[in-house]
């Protein structure tokens, strides 16, 4: 019976490449992995808004996405929010440069539909009235550092 022992030699060059594959492929991890809850409401307290998920808005609210992250780098992080109207337009863009300080972070963005200045007099008699562009399914697409986070769905009803 033969015997045959095999012997890897991992050479200082061998195991530098190995750890520079892993890096780079640690590093192209989609921040969407990172832990985190993202949610849509209308609802707040002074300014702050609450913990009361919604999906379907009036066109007079204020909709305000709430994102809650952990794990965050204690460094400067900036949250990129592209607010898309039902017709695939891009009507609100939002960049927010923020300090990570603690393990968990809240923080928010909002949008406020404004219905044009010569529709204000009929919208007595029709509350949509100016404000049918804005109505429909809309999209909330939200990226951390540059790093796709989640996109969420919202409806717009007058």
């Amino acid at each position: 019976m033969m015997r045959s022992n095999l012997i890897l030699a991992f050479t200082p060059k061998f195991i530098w490449t190995a750890c520079l594959i892993l890096a780079l492929s640690l590093s192209n991890t989609a921040f969407s992995s990172a832990p985190h809850n993202v949610y849509l409401t209308a609802t707040e307290s002074d300014g702050i808004p609450l913990q009361q998920p919604a999906t379907e808005f009036s066109c007079s609210d204020k909709i305000y996405a709430v994102i809650e992250l952990s794990g965050l780098s204690r460094e400067m992080h900036k949250l990129d929010a592209v607010w898309r109207d039902p017709h695939g337009k891009d009507r609100e863009f939002t960049e927010y440069e923020f300090q990570a300080s603690n393990e968990s972070e809240r923080i928010w963005v909002w949008l406020k539909l404004h219905r044009p200045a010569e529709a204000a007099l009929v919208s007595f008699i029709n509350p949509s009235a100016g404000m049918d562009e804005f109505i429909g399914k809309w999209e909330l697409h939200l990226a951390i550092d540059n790093e796709p986070l989640e996109t969420k769905s919202f409806s717009v009803l007058c």
